[in-house]
């Protein structure tokens, strides 16, 4: 008598992505979350060391961790890629506004959640914590809008 709504929803709700355009959108945010990474944090500080006269120290060893550090930042291009095809639909806007959208909720709960937390932790000028605030900031949108471009779900 009624209908199966079955097939209807799950066509709805359903998004899939290519192989192929999923690896090229993970290669292309891997490589970008590392490039703005390196230039922010040589930009970051030498706006804080402008700004308050004081240099930013590097941590002994840090040399080390190079190779960790550009693993995490390709896992972490992974998951963000996974998140935002969860989110895709509730998100608002079309097309780069989606990005947006996103990089302002990552902002919130990635980078000023970071920021928060340190300045309550650790003995960090709140200087470098504002700058580095507004430097994440164009960093998760300007990700969101790449992956708003770059990903492009089948309906």
């Amino acid at each position: 008598m009624g209908e199966d709504n079955t097939n209807s929803h799950s066509k709805k709700r359903g998004t899939q992505v290519k192989p192929k355009r999923f690896l090229l959108t993970w290669f292309v945010i891997s490589i970008t979350f590392l490039i703005m990474d390196m230039l922010f944090g040589i930009l970051g500080a030498q706006i804080t060391t402008a700004i308050t006269g004081e240099p930013v120290i590097q941590l002994a060893g840090m040399e080390s961790k190079f190779l960790l550090g550009i693993l995490f930042e390709v896992i972490n291009a992974f998951i963000l890629m996974v998140i935002y095809a969860f989110v895709y639909q509730c998100l608002p806007g079309d097309g780069w506004l989606k990005g947006i959208s996103y990089g302002l909720i990552i902002w919130g709960l990635r980078v000023l959640m970071w920021a928060f937390s340190s300045f309550i932790m650790f003995d960090i000028s709140p200087v470098l914590l504002i700058v580095t605030a507004i430097l994440g900031l164009f960093e998760v949108t300007t990700l969101g809008i790449i992956l708003a471009v770059l990903y492009r779900p089948e309906r």
